[in-house]
């Protein structure tokens, strides 16, 4: 019994075998007959169909074919649907339709395109031509004698045919009581152009019609806007006092000194007048061109903004070096270590800065020519993993303000 079991049991596992085999080589039969119609090639059919149906509606099918236009259309976008969704077969399916109904429309329209009629306008009447009979015309001025108040001398029409009386400036009064008749003017001055200011220009070209002035400026008295001495038509930099030798223009200074760069020795660095535009040499700062240099720092209390009385000299120098220097300004930055916060670092550094302005403006130096800024510890100079390089990025410096 246990024998006979087993044989029928391993019968049943053959024909299940057998079954499953003929079911997936019927769906890679499928698979392999759906391969042969994706991709490229059922979006080609779909542009063969999109022509036809193009041609179709050129030849009027929607009036002869409506119903397989509309078959074919339908069916063409449920292609383009299912083709954009992946499934190939029902694609394959949507476009045999389309197919079929769009070349049905296009026989079917083929002699159904719409009729274009001629129709030739009529010819206008001719109307038959009047003769003329000529007019006497003794003066030849195309104004016939029977309408020419001056029939023997030639004149316009627009003044019945006499001549215009002679008016070169185009101004409305005749030459002969045009007292200016080479330039127009109103009749209420005899035709001489009017000048209000009598500067000998007339008021349409003259800028300054009440206010007499020279031709050279248009009319216009001439004037001295920024005082140097200069007018304004003869100097170059009219808005700011400069000398005459310069053109009215001041001279170039480019450190800001107040010394010009033609008198000044150190033209990139401001210094007082009385040493020829030089810094002072000072024991405990350096000049430079773009800032002022400490030998040493500032010190203050600890983790607070007041200043300790052995820097008290330095800054008195940097006042000094700031009042030689009146016109260039200066921002006073200052920097911290990364030790604590951002927040308190940033608070503390501008108080320091502040401090400092505070002490300068003290010293006599404007407080329109300094700027305090702190930046806390975004700027080191130095690594803050040492205790030097922290030491260092503590520190107040001076930079020109371009």
């Amino acid at each position: 019994m246990i024998a006979r079991s087993s044989g029928v049991a391993g019968s049943v596992d053959a024909s299940a075998r057998a079954g499953s085999q003929a079911r997936f080589a019927l769906v890679a039969v499928l698979l392999a007959g759906l391969g042969c119609v994706t991709g490229p090639q059922l979006r080609e059919r779909a542009r063969v169909v999109e022509e036809d149906l193009a041609q179709a509606r050129k030849q009027n099918a929607l009036q002869c074919a409506p119903k397989d236009l509309a078959v074919a259309e339908a069916n063409l976008d449920f292609a383009n649907i299912e083709l954009e969704a992946g499934d190939a077969f029902r694609a394959d399916e949507h476009l045999k339709l389309a197919q079929s109904s769009a070349k049905t429309a296009l026989a079917a329209s083929k002699d159904c395109g719409p009729v274009q009629v001629l129709i030739r306008e009529k010819a206008p009447e001719q109307k038959p031509v009047q003769p003329k009979v000529a007019l006497k015309d003794t003066d030849g001025d195309g104004v016939p004698d029977i309408d020419d108040l001056c029939p023997e001398v030639p004149g316009v029409k627009e003044n019945h045919g006499c001549p215009l009386a002679v008016d070169r400036d185009g101004d409305g009064v005749p030459d002969d009581i045009d007292r200016c008749p080479d330039k127009p003017g109103p009749k209420e001055n005899f035709g001489c152009p009017l000048d209000s200011d009598g500067d000998g220009i007339p008021d349409k070209e003259d800028k300054c019609p009440n206010e007499p002035g020279p031709k050279e400026n248009q009319g216009c008295p001439d004037r001295d806007t920024d005082g140097d001495g200069l007018i304004d038509r003869k100097d170059a930099c009219p808005n700011v006092p400069g000398p005459a030798e310069n053109a009215g223009c001041p001279w170039a200074d480019k450190d800001g000194d107040g010394v010009p760069d033609k008198d000044d020795k150190c033209p990139d660095e401001p210094g007082p007048k009385e040493n020829a535009g030089c810094p002072r040499r000072q024991t405990l700062i350096i000049v430079r061109a773009d800032r002022i240099e400490l030998k040493q720092q500032i010190r203050f209390a600890n983790g607070k903004s007041t200043i300790l009385s052995p820097s008290f000299n330095m800054l008195r120098q940097v006042a000094q070096a700031l009042k030689d220097a009146p016109a260039v300004k200066f921002r006073i930055e200052g920097h911290t270590d990364n030790t604590g916060s951002l927040e308190t670092n940033t608070k503390l550094s501008q108080a320091r800065a502040d401090a400092v302005k505070l002490f300068l403006v003290a010293q006599g130096v404007p407080d329109s020519q300094l700027t305090a800024q702190g930046y806390g510890p975004t700027r080191p100079i130095a690594s803050n993993a040492t205790k030097a390089g922290k030491a260092a990025n503590r520190r107040v410096e001076f930079r020109k303000i371009e």
